[in-house]
């Protein structure tokens, strides 16, 4: 499910798709008619204030569009740490507030009406989820909003008020509060990159199968020419989650073992591919290419990982070139 928030580039696909449908409520298409403004949020007005989006340092206090699938959703980032955000929902249109949220004023934020910050709802979420950062509040804003999630009063600053209590389970905040939270766990489980770990050791699916390897078979199942296949068994291409599926009914083996044989990633590789600044390659990628994102961050990643594999010279290797010089290599000018 997605949810309802507003603005000129958050309400733009809202626009392209519903405008012209005469079943969508007319309050929503009222909506996306005032989402074409301010100019804060427009495309021109987001690369003034944070430059390129490729570029966007990831720090506490902003607020980012996330998204993943179906599930759209504001979140104001209260931490950063290796591979997550701790944050909070923010809500703006339909207006909806509980008892442990704050509500900040138009004039406070570039969205130009009520933002809601629902504080009971604050969670850790991958980075790879967040797609465009839209905002950046105060520090007392973020201030406010940290001790709230510990369940702290304190002083408002100028321009925030307390939120109104739910009175009853049937009220639209309460079912809005619902609807945040299940979003918020479809974003927490967002597929990743498989992370290498200390002391973890892959086999081969063709170790795996040993004797009882049938190529042909395996042919015929992946419905992929014998080379694919080779790199496929040899652990040089990653096996996607429907391919590991194929796999498993072909040889009556436990989809589980044949996932441990997918060997992981550099977790410093992981870091660089999961970063948001790199989040449109892969949305790019993904529509060229009619696959899913995960699939375009997936193949990207062993892509550069044999890449460097190939290559040779001392030092830490460095992640984003060698992915830039991947997409280069296979798609000519590259997505990047």
């Amino acid at each position: 499910m997605t949810s309802v928030i507003g603005g000129d580039l958050l309400g733009r696909r809202m626009r392209e798709d519903t405008m012209s449908d005469q079943g969508v409520p007319q309050r929503f298409l009222d909506l996306a008619r005032r989402a074409r403004g301010p100019r804060a949020l427009s495309e021109t007005g987001l690369r003034e204030r944070f430059g390129d989006p490729a570029q966007v340092e990831l720090e506490a206090g902003q607020v980012w569009r996330a998204r993943w699938e179906d599930v759209t959703m504001l979140v104001l980032v209260l931490g950063v740490e290796t591979h997550e955000v701790s944050a909070v929902p923010v809500t703006i249109d339909p207006p909806g507030e509980d008892e442990s949220s704050v509500v900040v004023a138009g004039p406070r934020t570039a969205f130009g009406v009520n933002a809601t910050v629902w504080s009971s709802l604050a969670s850790r979420i991958p980075m790879r989820v967040l797609e465009r950062v839209i905002d950046a509040w105060g520090k007392d804003l973020v201030e406010l909003a940290v001790s709230r999630t510990r369940g702290r009063p304190g002083p408002l600053p100028p321009g925030v008020r307390d939120g109104l209590p739910i009175r009853s389970a049937l009220e639209p905040a309460a079912e809005m509060r619902a609807r945040l939270a299940d979003d918020l766990e479809c974003l927490q489980h967002a597929p990743g990159l498989p992370v290498e770990e200390a002391g973890q050791s892959a086999g081969t699916l063709a170790s795996l199968l040993g004797d009882q390897l049938d190529l042909r078979a395996l042919c015929t199942a992946l419905q992929l020419p014998q080379p694919q296949v080779m790199k496929l068994l040899r652990g040089k291409t990653p096996l996607s989650p429907e391919q590991i599926d194929t796999v498993a009914s072909a040889t009556g083996l436990p989809t589980e073992e044949i996932a441990r044989t997918v060997r992981p990633l550099p977790a410093d590789l992981v870091l660089v591919a999961e970063h948001p600044r790199w989040r449109p390659v892969w949305v790019r990628r993904a529509q060229r290419l009619g696959i899913s994102e995960t699939q375009a961050r997936l193949s990207v990643g062993y892509g550069a990982f044999a890449l460097a594999a190939r290559q040779t010279g001392g030092g830490p290797a460095d992640w984003e070139a060698r992915m830039r010089q991947f997409l280069r290599d296979e798609d000519g000018a590259g997505d990047r």
